[in-house]
């Protein structure tokens, strides 16, 4: 389940009820996810708004409680996900300091009054309106999958800032940065179903007669899969006054019921408004205090389960590249075995090439000669390289025969070693398997550790080459590595002869500056935004705008930076980039 049109007008209720609340705290805990503190009816309420593909949404953060005694409790945080907090820590959201977006709504929120919280034609749009003296900004918040946004707007709705900025080149027909009119999301012509009647009903249904009901319902009005259930429910027929009646109760909040639905395990599936909405099999239908509550309890499982997953994918595909590289590494010990075999082949026949070079004519292909190992002295005919003295040819058989008995006793080793290390590995791999949470799974990584799979987890040590460099300096943030280049003969050797292909690369946008690197051992998903931060501060201090307030520092992997033949050290072009907005700081 997705955050829908219902949990959105359920939402954008619960937080206009706040009207009149002041925004004590602006926190930004993740890259796309902002939490409001307000202040209201005599308590703080902590409204998260997440940008994030997979759970974009907006909800209230519930405080933990004891249920009432006739509110059945919620289910209960499964072992995989840590419980929820009653309050955002700031020492926990504010690591590395604040982004620049969460500094910018600090600056035009905090202190400011709630004046409305409006959903916007029944949409996954939610727009926040707040007051701070004359001036009023709107917060927007666009929860729709990859494309999620939040925006700060001024009074004439001229984008103030967005956590994801929107180039022209990304999108002509809808660009989001500093200083572009706000424009909505292209929705066609696509009605509110919470003024809906008769009329208009028919009048939409009229536009294309020869498609089914569900097909002019889903293109006259922005209704999610949920949403149409529920109106086809009401009435399953093309008669205007009774979709008219559907649409407005399924738009309309105050008749919502909000509830987690359970499978027939206990475990959340999704999240129900409407109290006719179906159950699964087995399952049930948990009530909730309120939409907020609902939410947080789906989307917290939802998230610990997907990460919960995802480690298991990972360790799961380590096994099982290692599983197949201890079995070629066995394959080779066997062959190499075998093929040492020949060793005494080879012996004979250098010996029988030394007793015979005063037959072998310069350039022969080959030579048949009386083998005296054999006790019946049979002819046996060997093969030459016309270009290589015979002497020689002899000598790389010796050669070649005493290489292959010496690598005898070290293929007999590594194949006794993958062996053992194969079956450790398929030991280990139904721990994995039938691992249920994330305590019984990170059991297993100091296994999996001790087998070298996750080596390359550590931080990569700096290449010789790069210390070879006196120029490239080595710094230390958290567990990671990041490396500085501060002239473009530096900067040149790191970016091209240092990083690795998915090191972090780190350069000031349309300015000279420090290239940045971070190492990241070929994992960049697992450096925290903290590390990104202090280095894009890094980068920033050793730019030409060192002395400005923010800086835009760039960011990619270096795979995706290119230097062109014949171009300056140190000048380079690069794609795929991100960009940070950071204070320089103190050097």
């Amino acid at each position: 389940m997705s955050f829908d049109s219902m949990g959105m007008a359920a939402v954008a209720a619960e937080i206009d009820a706040c009207a009149g609340g002041q925004v004590q705290q602006v926190l930004q805990p993740e890259a796309e996810t902002v939490v409001l503190t307000l202040r209201a009816s005599g308590r703080n309420r902590h409204l998260l708004l997440s940008v994030h593909a997979r759970h974009a949404r907006a909800h209230f953060l519930p405080p933990r409680r004891p249920a009432a005694p006739d509110q059945p409790a919620l289910p209960a945080p499964t072992p995989m996900a840590p419980p929820p907090v009653d309050e955002p820590s700031r020492a926990a959201t504010d690591r590395g300091g604040p982004p620049a977006f969460c500094m910018l709504l600090r600056k035009h929120l905090k202190g400011a009054i709630l004046v409305a919280a409006r959903q916007i034609g029944f949409d996954r749009v939610l727009r926040l309106t707040f007051r701070y003296a004359e001036t009023e900004v709107c917060l927007v918040l666009e929860a729709m999958g990859k494309h999620s946004n939040l925006m700060l707007l001024n009074a004439e709705g001229t984008v103030l800032d967005a956590i994801k900025r929107v180039s022209s080149r990304e999108s002509r027909l809808r660009p989001v940065h500093p200083g572009v009119p706000y424009t909505p999301p292209p929705t066609g012509r696509r009605a509110d179903p919470a003024a809906a009647t008769p009329e208009s009903v028919a009048a939409l249904l009229a536009e294309a007669p020869s498609a089914s009901l569900d097909e002019r319902l889903l293109g006259a009005y922005p209704l999610g899969p949920t949403a149409l259930a529920a109106i086809r429910r009401r009435c399953d027929r093309a008669d205007p006054t009774c979709l008219a009646e559907a649409l407005r109760a399924v738009a309309d909040p105050s008749t919502y019921a909000p509830a987690v639905l359970l499978d027939a395990r206990g475990v959340p599936v999704g999240v129900s408004f409407l109290p006719d909405d179906p159950v699964p099999a087995g399952g049930s239908r948990q009530p909730a205090a309120s939409a907020s509550e609902a939410l947080a309890a789906y989307f917290a499982y939802r998230i610990a389960h997907e990460a919960f997953e995802g480690r298991r994918r990972q360790y799961l595909r380590a096994l099982d590249d290692a599983v197949r590289f201890s079995q070629r590494r066995i394959r080779e010990a066997e062959e190499g075995t075998e093929a040492a075999r020949a060793a005494p082949n080879l012996e004979r026949e250098a010996t029988l090439l030394l007793a015979n070079l005063g037959r072998i004519p310069r350039g022969a292909e080959r030579i048949t000669v009386v083998d005296f190992y054999d006790p019946e002295q049979h002819e046996v005919t060997l093969t030459l390289d016309p270009a290589v003295p015979a002497q020689e040819q002899a000598e790389k058989r010796f050669k070649r025969a005493r290489k292959l008995v010496d690598a005898v006793p070290h293929l007999e080793r590594q194949w006794e070693e993958e062996q053992a290390r194969l079956e450790r590995l398929q030991a280990v791999r139904p721990q994995v398997e039938t691992a249920t949470t994330m305590p019984e799974l990170e059991a297993v990584a100091p296994l999996l550790d001790e087998l070298g799979l996750f080596r390359e987890r550590r931080p990569a040590p700096v290449p010789r080459r790069a210390a070879e460099s006196p120029g490239v300096q080595c710094r230390q943030l958290g567990a990671f590595e990041v490396l500085l280049g501060r002239n473009a003969t530096e900067n040149d050797h790191l970016t091209t002869r240092v990083a690795d292909p998915d090191d972090i690369w780190l350069h000031a946008r349309g300015i000279t500056s420090a290239h940045v690197v971070i190492r990241t051992g070929r994992h960049p998903e697992r450096v925290p935004h903290a590390v990104l931060l202090e280095a894009a501060r890094l980068c920033a201090r050793h730019s030409t705008a060192k002395h400005s307030r923010l800086v835009p520092v760039d960011y990619t992997l270096r795979k995706y930076v290119v230097k062109r033949r014949g171009s300056p050290p140190g000048t380079v072009q690069y794609t795929h980039e991100k960009t940070l907005h950071v204070e320089p700081g103190l050097a």
